[in-house]
């Protein structure tokens, strides 16, 4: 058996066959490639930081591709069809370096052989998401499950079709402002997407959560726990303490389904059959649940939380900074599609402390890494003003969910002063009107517009027609409800324009802010900002 994947200009050219490797630069010092951590193995060298480096050009700023599937079943090309996993065989996807102002669909022409970065004949396709899945324009996610023939060493590219985003632009706002604070995340660019020579429009390119990203993130401490929270098993992800009948709250309460893939906290690494037992028991979950509701602290709730004692056990597992820059953020975006509202659709990863130690079980430490944000930025399905949410009280806003993680942080003095302190810096800084539309761009400034603009129009053949690719909106709505800031109230849900929304909730936010600081002045967490990325603690 044999796989072919070609890496060609911004990375590095390379053919391979399971078990040999030949590559032209990123080699180690034996000549061996070893840029891959799919294994556990963290070589180190040249190769890794080559990889890395790789990556971080692939998702550049104002980068922009073409990804092309060629000799696809011409039965299989409809979101019904690829709700399960396919693979052709002779297939072949390509990524292209592409140019955003092209007004070619899925031409040849479009492309030449020089901007080819990735080709592989082993890859899956299918459907992804919860809200686009079965839609018209549906997200799609490209698997590379052989290990030989993923793209930088990923494995699967997220298209995602912005299927409720009019503007086609609030996720690549929101991780440019999660970078800018700190936040550990995935990253984002834009692609055109072609099924044989059918087009299936502007895409949103996600980095998929998973080891190499990892391996970026937290280095040799990458061979952790990765768990995604889903509404499942157990209901909603919202950390709640859970003991059973016996007294016992450890792993086991945690999930009732004996497929990972039907629990409420989805375990994404160490979970096949092969791999230590005692990394599946969901202990180390169990534990920093149990330390973020201070079971082990004295006193009583809440007034058990606003103490030293309360502070120093949960920096002691978690990186708790860094999840208050997240809550900042996520409350200024009003980006409810995740622990703010569902609550669901977030990472939590024990990366364990020290450098490299396989004991994250015995010491662990976690992190909080995003998920999804097309609905954010004025995106409303319920009726709630989310520019005016409260920056505290997030029961205020979101309905009355419980949310004990961020009730509990904030209820301690000294951790609300680093959250309000982020947020001053923020509306300072980054989360202005102006950064914002700067961001955005004016036409032919090479902003986040320029790079959707001739991309999303040539999904329909006129301003008002119908897109051809089932999306939802015409290109008027993506020009004036999307770039020019016009509210949009239709499809069941209602979309303040970025700049409105923006303007809102930075002048809603310093008039909150006004009152809080009667308690915590300005400065009081004694941080300067900018703040993190939080250092992993030594075991």
């Amino acid at each position: 058996m044999k796989s072919s994947c070609t890496l060609l200009p911004l990375f590095l050219a390379c053919s391979v066959s399971l078990g040999a490797v030949a590559c032209g630069a990123d080699t180690g010092e034996s000549g061996q490639a070893n840029d891959e951590y799919v294994d556990g193995d963290d070589p180190g060298g040249k190769a890794d930081s080559a990889n890395a480096e790789a990556k971080t050009a692939f998702f550049g700023p104002k980068t922009f591709y073409f990804v092309r599937i060629k000799g696809w079943n011409p039965s299989w090309m409809t979101p019904e069809s690829l709700e399960a996993e396919r693979t052709v065989s002779g297939a072949e996807v390509l990524v292209y370096k592409a140019n955003a102002g092209s007004s070619l669909h899925c031409q040849d022409a479009e492309v030449r052989d020089a901007d080819l970065v990735y080709s592989t004949k082993t890859f899956t396709v299918r459907t992804s998401g919860n809200f686009t899945n079965g839609t018209p324009k549906s997200s799609y996610k490209i698997g590379f499950e052989d290990k030989e023939a993923r793209m930088l060493g990923m494995k699967a590219l997220n298209l995602k079709s912005m299927w409720n985003d009019v503007s086609q632009m609030r996720e690549a706002l929101a991780w440019s402002l999660f970078q800018e604070a700190e936040v550990p995340g995935p990253r984002h660019t834009y692609a055109k997407f072609c099924i044989n020579d059918r087009y299936y429009g502007l895409y949103s390119v996600i980095e998929q959560v998973e080891k190499p990203m990892l391996k970026d993130l937290f280095g040799k401490n990458d061979d952790g726990n990765l768990y995604k929270a889903y509404w499942e098993d157990l209901g909603p992800a919202d950390l709640s303490y859970r003991v059973g009948a016996d007294g016992d709250d450890s792993g086991k309460q945690y999930f009732k389904a004996a497929s990972i893939d039907e629990r409420t906290y989805q375990l994404k690494t160490n979970d096949n059959d092969d791999d230590d037992p005692s990394y599946q028991t969901y202990d180390d979950l169990a534990r920093f649940v149990r330390t973020i509701h201070g079971v082990d602290v004295p006193g009583e709730a809440p007034a058990k939380f606003d103490t030293d004692e309360y502070r120093a056990s949960v920096e002691g597992i978690f990186d708790v900074r860094g999840f208050l820059r997240w809550a900042g953020l996520n409350v200024l975006m009003g980006g409810w599609d995740n622990y703010y509202r569902t609550p669901s659709n977030y990472y939590l990863y024990n990366s364990g402390k020290g450098g490299g130690s396989d004991a994250f079980m015995s010491d662990p430490y976690f992190h909080w890494i995003p998920w999804d944000y097309d609905n954010s930025f004025g995106i409303d399905f319920f009726g709630t003003s989310w520019q005016y949410g409260d920056l505290v009280d997030w029961r205020k806003t979101n309905g009355g969910q419980k949310l004990p993680l961020i009730e509990n942080l904030l209820a301690n003095r000294q951790l609300r002063a680093y959250y309000l302190d982020h947020i001053d810096y923020l509306l300072d800084t980054t989360f202005r009107a102006d950064w914002v539309m700067g961001q955005i761009g004016t036409e032919g400034a090479g902003g986040h517009w320029d790079r959707v603009r001739k991309a999303a129009f040539l999904e329909a053949d006129g301003p008002s027609d119908a897109p051809h690719t089932g999306r939802r909106f015409s290109n008027d709505q993506v020009y004036w409800n999307g770039y020019k800031q016009h509210e949009l109230d239709a499809f069941g849900f209602k979309t303040l324009g970025i700049e409105h929304f923006v303007k809102m909730r930075h002048d809603s936010a310093r008039e909150q802010l006004k009152a809080l600081r009667q308690d915590l002045p300005e400065g009081a967490s004694g941080v300067t900002f900018p703040d993190g990325p939080t250092a992993i603690p030594a075991l």
